[in-house]
């Protein structure tokens, strides 16, 4: 009977000791477990931040030409020819080199479409010459445009993402004076309203772990003119550029 005892005292003593131990180690475990989620979490949104970051914005690096379309002058501007009369009241425009930048930062995305909002430059490194006119109108101008945007872009993970944008802003020409022309304003300051739409690929090549794309777009800047030094029929132009280049995200 002593030795029964004995074994029944040993075994109530263990249960006793062992019980407030196993609901505490079960907590233990559970705030471990806690602590290793949170811990994933936080090194789950943290390695995928730069992910995050890299789909935000875009930069667009372009070349191409820019059309415009004839003007016509008005009958009754004061023309000068050298061969003592004009076929016609028209000048006409030679395509000429421009040089452009896009940025966008999106404010949308979904899986079909993406709205982003940004600014457009373009701008002319040589002059858009005047190819038939008279002789006391300019035969060149170079031009600035810088328009803010906005931008609607479907499929944007797709291999290609067409898109289409509208925007306005500001416009500046420098004009060439012409020949034998004692009194010319240079320098003309309008707003410009531009559209357009064009297609982007996804990225095709990374540089310092930067993705780089490729875009294709035609945009028509619909502005106010430059100092012609002669009045046309119109008060405003088509300015179309074609351009093509890199399109970076970061």
């Amino acid at each position: 009977m002593n030795i029964m005892n004995v074994r029944q005292r040993t075994l109530d003593l263990f249960k006793q000791s062992a019980a407030p131990d196993f609901p505490a180690s079960v907590r233990k475990a559970r705030e471990n477990k806690a602590r290793l989620l949170v811990g994933l979490l936080m090194a789950t949104i943290f390695w995928s931040a730069p992910t995050f970051a890299q789909e935000k914005n875009e930069v667009g690096l372009v070349i191409g030409g820019i059309v415009t379309p004839s003007q016509t002058l008005s009958p009754g501007a004061n023309l000068v020819s050298p061969t003592g009369a004009l076929p016609n009241l028209n000048i006409t425009f030679n395509s000429a080199l421009t040089l452009g930048a896009d940025y966008d930062r999106n404010v949308l995305r979904t899986h079909g479409f993406a709205i982003s909002a940004g600014i457009d430059f373009l701008a002319s490194p040589l002059d858009v010459k005047l190819d038939q006119r008279p002789a006391n109108v300019i035969n060149q101008y170079a031009f600035v445009f810088l328009t803010p945007h906005v931008r609607l872009k479907f499929r944007p993970s797709g291999y290609i993402s067409p898109w289409l944008s509208f925007g306005g802003g500001y416009a500046r020409f420098r004009e060439a004076a012409p020949v034998n022309t004692t009194s010319f304003n240079q320098g003309t300051n309008t707003g410009t309203f531009v559209f357009g739409g064009g297609l982007d690929t996804r990225p095709v090549l990374h540089v310092l772990r930067i993705p780089i794309g490729f875009r294709l777009e035609i945009r028509d800047f619909y502005s106010g003119q430059p100092n012609y030094n002669q009045k046309t029929t119109g008060n405003l132009q088509n300015n179309v550029a074609f351009t093509g280049g890199l399109l970076i995200r970061f």
